[in-house]
């Protein structure tokens, strides 16, 4: 089913379901409430139906009337040898002329329907034409009223309306001049009401010109526009929410970054703290060092140099008994592995032995005895 199409029956569907509830006569009552608050001169703008000029052709009379919001009112008669005057009065005028028949020019027929022939009743209706009436679809005009509410699942009742086109053509056809001016054709029920329904084929039908479309077109140009302005508004508002959010996260990583960094700053120092810290803590000083060696080496041993360096010292000295300084430091607390270095070599000069000794530096074991 092509797009239009579809939309068009679900319009139909809804005004069906709309017709066959309160809420058009509420919304009629609440229009007709609204206006009356109005001033007398803005009243016009806002009626759309402001009159229909009403024709019941009664032999070589014409009756006029016209139907307002508060009824019918009779404008009186005149012969159809004045139906061209009318029209010419008619001619581009703002009222719509109805032509009203008696009730024995239509046939009218009661079914039931269920529910779901209601979006498309003009073509149900088509094919009940044949079976209700003696005239095929092709030789009437025909319409339908949904007569009252039926509950969920129950037969719609259903008001099929049947004009010949034969006596469709001898109305119009007598009333002349004025059969172009109409804008819709209805028929009386048996107490003398109008049926509400207009029986003019679509095709001869006018178009209806509302008064206020105009205005309707103009408010819903400003209504969208408004609107169009509006969402642009939450838009730009948003867009800039969002780009302020953006810089607060930016300068939120930085200060992140920046913290990063300082603490992965001081955690290294700490740890290079800690480090020396423990390397210092693990090593005596060099008092101690200076102090155990003072007390171990004997008087008639001179040292000559004096080195410690990463955990190593390294004695060069003369000394009249040079092996047996290894074992007077084996005893200490603070040196581990001493041994000579090298040759011991005799100095003629002084009559000792030069040596160079060597040990490694560690810590004082607790409970050891110096």
């Amino acid at each position: 089913m092509p797009a239009a199409e579809q939309l068009t029956t679900t319009f139909d569907a809804l005004r069906m379901h709309l017709a066959r509830t309160p809420v058009p006569g509420w919304a009629r009552k609440v229009a007709e409430a609204w206006r009356a608050l109005l001033p007398a001169s803005l009243r016009p703008l806002f009626q759309a139906d402001a009159g229909q000029l009403r024709l019941r052709r009664e032999g070589e009379t014409l009756q006029v009337s016209v139907q307002g919001p508060d009824g019918e009112h009779s404008l009186g008669e005149l012969p159809l040898s004045a139906a061209e005057a009318l029209a010419a009065r008619l001619s581009g005028g703002a009222s719509r002329a109805w032509l009203v028949l008696p009730a024995g020019a239509v046939l009218r027929r009661t079914l039931s329907l269920p529910a779901a022939a209601l979006p498309r009743l003009r073509d149900v209706l088509a094919h009940e034409i044949d079976r209700q009436t003696p005239f095929p679809a092709d030789q009437v005009s025909y319409e339908g009223r949904v007569l009252a509410h039926a509950p969920a699942g129950q037969p719609v009742p259903v008001e099929l309306v049947v004009l010949p086109r034969t006596r469709l053509d001898q109305e119009l056809q007598a009333i002349g001049p004025l059969a172009g001016l109409l804008a819709g054709v209805d028929a009386l029920d048996a107490q003398g009401r109008p049926l509400g329904l207009n029986l003019l084929p679509p095709a001869r039908r006018p178009r209806r010109r509302d008064p206020v479309r105009r205005l309707n077109a103009m408010l819903a140009a400003v209504a969208g526009g408004a609107l169009l302005l509006a969402m642009l508004l939450v838009l730009g508002n948003r867009a800039s929410a969002l780009e302020d959010l953006r810089a607060d996260v930016a300068a939120a990583n930085a200060e992140v970054r920046e913290a990063r960094l300082a603490r992965n700053e001081l955690v290294a120092r700490t740890a290079a703290a800690n480090f020396i810290a423990t390397r210092r803590a693990a090593s005596p000083t060099m008092l101690e060092v200076l102090d155990d060696l003072t007390r171990r080496i004997p008087d008639d041993t001179a040292i000559d140099k004096l080195q410690i360096f990463n955990g190593q010292v390294s004695l060069v000295g003369q000394s009249r008994g040079a092996p047996a300084l290894v074992g007077m430091l084996q005893a200490s607390t603070l040196l581990e592995e001493p041994a000579l270095s090298g040759a011991v070599q005799a100095d003629p000069r002084t009559g000792r032995d030069r040596f160079t000794l060597v040990a490694r530096v560690v810590a004082a074991k607790p409970g050891a005895s110096q």
